[in-house]
């Protein structure tokens, strides 16, 4: 056994397992989108949903949905009254992120902004608690600049 295989054996036997939502999702995201490796996956929504648990943000932004897998990893820990505004810039996906985040029964707490993140971080005025950066990474600057002003003192970007 390699170092990496041995690893990878400790990470899936401490790690608690995937949700039926989520197995779903990974694996409709890996047989029907191009590019599924852009999916955060098992352990980094775990690790997602950890800092989500520990911070238990009110208002969480994250830039760059896919098919929406880590954005249901951090609205886990979100407080009752939390909301979770995400924006992905391909149309074509709105359909599949919409449903997973119906299936998580979080439709309510879930808003979903189709566009480029440049145009749409303008348009919101909420003062995030927790930032998750996860979209072209050529942008990250400029997403970070139109965010940070709107980030609480304290929060997690």
């Amino acid at each position: 056994m390699t170092p990496d295989d041995a690893r990878h054996q400790y990470a899936e036997a401490h790690t608690t397992p995937e949700s039926e939502v989520l197995r779903r999702l990974n694996r409709e995201t890996h047989v029907q989108v191009l590019a599924p490796r852009m999916l955060s996956g098992h352990h980094q929504g775990r690790l997602l949903s950890m800092i989500s648990h520990m911070v238990r943000p009110r208002r969480i932004l994250e830039i760059g949905t896919f098919t929406g897998y880590s954005a249901l990893c951090l609205a886990e820990g979100l407080t009752p009254d939390g909301e979770l505004h995400t924006i992905e810039q391909n149309p074509e996906l709105e359909t599949r992120i919409r449903r997973y985040v119906a299936a998580a029964d979080l439709t309510e707490r879930v808003h979903l902004h189709i566009g480029d993140a440049r145009a749409v971080l303008p348009t919101l005025t909420e003062t995030w608690d927790l930032v998750f950066i996860d979209a072209d990474k050529i942008n990250n600057d400029a997403y970070f600049e139109l965010v940070i002003g709107q980030v609480r003192a304290g929060a997690f970007c």
